[in-house]
């Protein structure tokens, strides 16, 4: 099973920045069904991504400061996980990558 998603923000270069994209992402995970289990793992995956995680209020990667790119974050949302971020390309997309990959097993649901 694949991870399902959708783009607030699809990567789009910073202007001035090269080689950076923001990115807004939503990952459709159904928190309804999601038990203590899938919550550890869950954690697990975010430590297994590159980046370096980091925790705070919320999990980071790459860096923990929206003022200073690289960064990328993560927050539980009521439509799924969102992930935001500025970072350099070839980063985000092995960070969807293996996030896709590694958090297939996790409860989700479509979107209409």
């Amino acid at each position: 099973m694949t991870v399902p998603f959708y783009d607030n923000l699809e990567a789009e270069p910073v202007d001035g920045l090269s080689c950076l994209v923001e990115v807004e992402r939503i990952y459709g995970f159904d928190w309804g069904r999601f038990e203590e289990d899938h919550w550890r793992e869950l954690s697990r995956v975010y430590e297994s991504l590159p980046g370096e995680v980091r925790l705070h209020a919320m999990p980071w990667w790459f860096g923990d400061d929206e003022d200073v790119p690289p960064f990328l974050s993560a927050s539980v949302e009521p439509p799924g996980l969102q992930v935001y971020g500025v970072l350099p390309e070839a980063d985000w997309w092995a960070w969807d990558e293996q996030f896709r990959s590694r958090a297939a097993t996790l409860p989700c649901r479509g979107f209409n």
